[in-house]
């Protein structure tokens, strides 16, 4: 497996350079966004960082009290 570059247009992509491929050869695609800066609102994402802490130790005591009580099984 090899990266390819390609851009989409009109429904289609388009690999920036030629392909080696045999004409009507199936292929596999696994499609990977490029980072687009422009659609990253900094500010918000870091208004949102305690919460979202505040979140993920909620969710890990609760994952802990779980196996514990397991444990004790």
């Amino acid at each position: 497996m090899r990266p390819v570059e390609a851009r989409y247009e009109n429904g289609f992509l388009k690999p920036a350079q030629p392909l080696k491929l045999r004409q009507g050869e199936k292929v596999a695609v696994i499609v990977l966004r490029h980072a687009d800066p422009t659609r990253w609102d900094l500010k918000r994402l870091a208004a949102g960082a305690e919460e979202d802490e505040a979140l993920a130790a909620a969710g890990l005591e609760a994952w802990s009290d779980a196996l514990e009580a397991e444990d004790r099984r």
